[in-house]
């Protein structure tokens, strides 16, 4: 086996690995920034609710000092407790962050193999997996074709650029699928 043998199969294995170590890895980066973007709504939604409760208690303390009677602070007292309990509400329905749990990366996440929501993310999946199909075969060739590995920067080429656009149409399929409009 010639040197360029070596070569042309070494890239023919190390590209298809490269690609996978790369959707595992922009998988995790993806989690971690969703994760982040959940805590800082709750954290907000806290902060809301207790500018809210410090308000409600400040109105309530300027409503004693105004009140004339007992009867009068019956109106404000049920204004008093709504606020509270939309403040309460609102902490209540915030999203819980998830407490210590590392991203989960499992084979069908890593190629889409979960039903997506919108059907503009599985016409990019298909693209996903055409292009999958594309390196597989590609692979295949190089490795059982000898005519193949003479011209090994073209093969390689083919190989990069296939991993390449594999990796955006996964990027491209997720991010569809988790759009809000």
């Amino acid at each position: 086996m010639s040197t360029q043998d070596v070569v042309t199969i070494a890239v023919a294995v190390l590209v298809p690995v490269v690609t996978a170590a790369a959707g595992v890895a922009s998988m995790l980066i993806q989690d971690r920034r969703v994760r982040r973007s959940r805590e800082g709504r709750r954290r907000i939604v806290f902060d809301d609710a207790t500018r809210q409760v410090a308000f409600a208690a400040e109105w309530w303390k300027a409503k004693q000092l105004t009140a004339a009677t007992p009867e009068a602070l019956q109106e404000p007292t049920a204004v008093v407790n709504g606020w509270l309990d939309e403040a309460s509400a609102r902490v209540t329905a915030a999203e819980l962050p998830s407490m210590g749990e590392d991203p989960h990366v499992s084979f069908s996440r890593l190629l889409l193999l979960y039903r997506f929501r919108r059907r503009s993310a599985t016409a990019i999946r298909t693209g996903f997996y055409a292009v999958l199909g594309l390196m597989s075969f590609t692979v295949l060739s190089i490795l059982f074709d000898r005519s193949t590995r003479e011209d090994t920067a073209t093969w390689a080429s083919i190989l990069v650029l296939c991993g390449v656009v594999a990796l955006l149409l996964r990027f491209w399929a997720v991010s569809a699928d988790n759009e809000e409009h």
